[in-house]
């Protein structure tokens, strides 16, 4: 079918075009506590193509581009029919001019697997912990996916994957003073046992935490540490301040050579941006564009040394593109989550939702699940919220325990002065 798309494309006087091809086999289960409700298996190919039309306009040169959706059941005048339509709405896109990604030939392969014994593992190692009382697995959905994917484009890219994915979604409950849930979302490559059956049991004794936590206090000058993914959203504030796209739409006011912190005690942070991080789920050797990503440190020290970006935006602002890399690393800290909690603290591992306003610097997140410490007892607590800005902390401390979470891999947790509890 690619072939068939990429012939009429050829013969169509249009400036440029890719083919994206998406192969998805997937195996897919969802509980109601213990008990399958559903089980199915699927198998589903799309193709998304773009066409460039490049213009100029008062002597300055644009690329307008457009994006459809062919399916496998088109026939030739289907296409062609959708080929004009997207090259004319091409035409309507002023963005300045950029270059598409070079000519590239290449198969990317892994380790071949049965996707339903992957499942299977996957399946065993959810249910393998004992349950502590009072708490529950309410409901689990497991998605293990093989993706089999294919750029083409007119520059002379062909580019292809084969990669597994595994994606846990669990909510689990608790009765306690009350009847409560977290949420938690895993992603990995293939499924790692350890992994997840060590995620879903520390999962069922934080809610049963939660169902017997008291009101967060209103405490003043207490240091916060956040602990798993409020860590990460923290972090990722900063690898934003270095992403190509943000720089040219000015929401990113960082500068080379210039610090991306502001003159707080404690580390100062390194962040690489890292195409291929061994068991994540987001790992890709190529972005969407076909090109092959590079690994690249961007912050060393604190230091802004180089942005990062896709193609198009790294053109803009006049770097060499590393691709739209979906992964990062943070070096590890000079604290160990245990220093970290000798003082008086407040730990939070669960918020509703993590704000982090890539321009200001602005933090918050109403607290679901945290512990306070005040100096002799640790209680755990829900409600109320923590909120202040990333570029006018006090200080600034990272784990020296380091964790992969997702497209993350860096300092488990992070302690912070100089943000504000609201609480009881």
């Amino acid at each position: 079918m690619i072939d068939k798309i990429s012939r009429q494309l050829k013969s169509v006087a249009i400036s440029g075009w890719k083919i994206k091809e998406e192969n998805v086999e997937s195996e897919e289960y969802f509980f109601v506590k213990d008990k399958v409700d559903l089980g199915r298996s699927k198998k589903v190919s799309k193709y998304e193509v773009t066409l460039y039309k490049d213009f100029e306009d008062k002597n300055e040169k644009y690329r307008g581009s457009s994006v459809f959706y062919i399916s496998p059941g088109m026939e030739d005048a289907e296409i062609s029919k959708a080929i004009e339509e997207a090259f004319f709405a091409a035409g309507f896109v002023k963005n300045s001019w950029y270059p598409l990604a070079p000519a590239l030939s290449r198969k990317f392969c892994s380790e071949e697997y049965e996707l339903s014994e992957l499942a299977s593992e996957a399946v065993g190692a959810v249910f393998s912990q004992s349950k502590p009382v009072n708490s529950w697995l309410n409901s689990v959905e497991i998605f293990v996916i093989k993706n089999r994917d294919r750029i083409l484009s007119s520059e002379g890219v062909d580019v292809s994957l084969s990669k597994y994915r595994t994606y846990i979604e669990s909510i689990v409950s608790s009765s306690g003073r009350e009847e409560v849930e977290l949420y938690d979302q895993l992603l990995l490559s293939v499924p790692d046992h350890e992994r997840i059956s060590m995620r879903i049991s520390r999962l069922l004794e934080m809610v049963r935490e939660r169902a017997n936590a008291t009101a967060t206090p209103a405490v003043k000058g207490v240091p916060v540490i956040l602990t798993g993914e409020p860590a990460k959203e923290a972090l990722r504030y900063y690898l934003m301040q270095s992403n190509a796209h943000l720089k040219y739409d000015k929401i990113s006011e960082a500068e080379l050579g210039n610090s991306v912190q502001s003159e707080e005690a404690g580390d100062r942070i390194t962040v690489e941006v890292v195409p291929e991080l061994e068991g994540s789920y987001y790992s890709l050797p190529f972005d969407n564009d076909g090109l092959l990503m590079k690994k690249r440190k961007v912050i060393e020290n604190g230091i802004l040394n180089s942005f990062w970006g896709d193609i198009r935006y790294s053109y803009y602002i006049g770097i060499e593109p590393t691709g739209a890399a979906m992964n990062f690393s943070v070096g590890e800290g000079s604290l160990s989550v245990e220093e970290m909690r000798k003082e008086s603290h407040l730990e939070v591992t669960h918020f509703s939702a993590v704000d982090v306003d890539e321009t200001t610097g602005d933090f918050g997140g109403e607290i679901r699940l945290g512990w306070y410490f005040d100096g002799s007892k640790r209680i755990p607590v829900t409600g109320g919220s923590v909120t202040g800005n990333l570029k006018s902390l006090d200080s600034l401390y990272l784990s020296r325990e380091t964790e992969l979470n997702g497209d993350y891999y860096g300092p488990v947790s992070l302690m912070m002065k100089g943000m504000k509890i609201s609480g009881e």
